[in-house]
């Protein structure tokens, strides 16, 4: 028998009934489709207001004793308008109910994590009953600590949960924290639920299925007409994710890589497209690079001291601080007398004036200065390293459209290329970088 098919349903797949039909056909298109995973409800137009956002609003009026009808009413209408519309007998409007008198009631007893939940927990509920299939919590099935990292006995019990012939749905977004308590992933976190799910039930695939078809080599809003991509290796779309890169959650990827179990990216509105699938690395068939992406909203601590490379532990000490004040860093490249860090703006601007104090007089430096409002350009191929002139094709592009680059680093895998520029030069540079491969 073949492994079953994880699948997962984004926000826009489950907008409406039109959409929970064509779910139904394309669940019913393939016996192998056991595991379904949805999100909340999501815009059906640019002028709505995401559910989990209006239940992130809710939770906020209630908490501070106001009133929290108007929010509330958009989303009691938004499920019951579902409901009615595929004429099923669900009881959502009795747990509407319920909800809202504890709101009015008890709000303190209410975390925002367990309401903001309702969005997907709902959703699943009313596409269990139209599929006929059975429906699981993912709550206290799901148990993650602090880092998301899946507790072992939790896999285990997706494996037993799930052992039957059966037709399931799962709500995705949230689970169980170590102390017992409902806990949502980040944003986006309904890719981390189907991927942990795929994982603990041995996947054949798992399929993400939301409103494009694929993955595109760059972001369409920038380049325009970038090609789709085909395939990509896990690798490459976990630093084209990082790096800006939407559709796929970036913490998605780690359950699934785990196991060799192949992602596709597919569209449930062109249910016959291909899309991309994510897995092991392929020939690629001579392409160059797979892809390229952008982040902005960085910072740049130059740090210059004669003699730095005969100081021991001075990288030591600097990223120590960074540590103390709740900094991460995203790159350092370094020379024999400087040393650079890039960290995230925001983050360090909070912090701006203890880190360099605390750098100047712990390690007495010749000078420290920053630079602001830089961005991060991630250039991504397992083809880059089979291929001469890459780097020079890259930095050409980059001084045909006038980029003047501040930051450059290559990962070990020579997987990828990065450079900082300025932020107004982001798209810019993007844009140039994708055309020069492409010719």
């Amino acid at each position: 028998m073949s492994k079953r098919i994880v699948s997962k349903f984004g926000g826009s797949s489950v907008a409406d009934a039109a959409q929970f039909a064509k779910i139904k056909e394309i669940v019913n298109a393939d016996d192998r489709r056991r595991i379904i995973v949805v999100s909340a409800p999501g815009k059906r137009n640019s002028k709505e207001t995401k559910l989990t956002d209006l239940l992130y609003s809710t939770h906020d009026l209630a908490l501070k004793g106001l009133d929290f009808s108007a929010p509330w009413v958009l989303i009691r209408e938004r499920y019951l308008e579902i409901v009615r519309d595929l004429k099923l007998k669900s009881n959502v409007g009795s747990d509407l109910d319920h909800l809202e008198h504890q709101l009015r009631t008890t709000p303190q007893d209410i975390t925002v994590d367990y309401l903001v939940s309702r969005g997907e927990f709902l959703c699943a509920r009313i596409m269990a009953e139209y599929l006929g299939a059975t429906f699981v919590d993912a709550y206290p099935l799901i148990q993650f600590d602090a880092m998301h990292r899946v507790f072992p006995e939790s896999y285990r019990a997706m494996a037993t949960e799930f052992s039957g012939p059966g037709l399931y749905v799962v709500p995705g977004f949230y689970g169980s924290d170590s102390h017992g308590k409902v806990k949502t992933f980040t944003r986006g976190g309904s890719d981390i639920s189907g991927a942990i799910l795929a994982h603990g039930c041995d996947a054949g695939v798992y399929e993400n299925w939301t409103d494009v078809s694929g993955l595109l080599m760059a972001d369409p809003r920038i380049v325009s007409n970038p090609k789709p991509m085909e395939s990509v290796s896990y690798q490459e779309i976990r630093e084209l994710a990082y790096s800006g890169a939407s559709v796929l959650h970036d913490e998605a990827i780690a359950p699934c890589r785990e196991k060799n179990i192949p992602i596709n990216i597919r569209n449930t509105n062109r249910p016959l497209d291909q899309g991309t699938l994510i897995g092991p690395p392929s020939s690629h068939a001579g392409q160059v690079i797979t892809g390229v992406a952008g982040r902005k909203g960085f910072a740049m601590l130059h740090i210059e001291k004669s003699m730095m490379n005969k100081e021991r532990g001075f990288g030591r000490k600097i990223m120590g601080i960074l540590e103390e004040n709740g900094l991460s860093f995203e790159h350092s490249p370094t020379g024999i007398d400087t040393m650079s860090i890039v960290v995230e703006q925001k983050s360090f601007e909070n912090v701006e004036e203890i880190v360099m104090d605390s750098i100047v007089r712990q390690m007495s430096p010749d000078s420290v200065k920053v630079q602001k409002d830089l961005a991060l350009i991630a250039t991504v191929g397992h083809g880059m390293n089979h291929h001469i002139g890459v780097a020079a094709t890259l930095f050409g592009a980059l001084a045909n459209a006038h980029v003047n680059v501040r930051i450059i680093d290559q990962g070990a895998s020579e997987i990828n290329i990065i450079v900082g520029v300025d932020q107004a030069d982001c798209d810019k540079a993007i844009q140039s970088i994708y055309a020069a491969f492409e010719k």
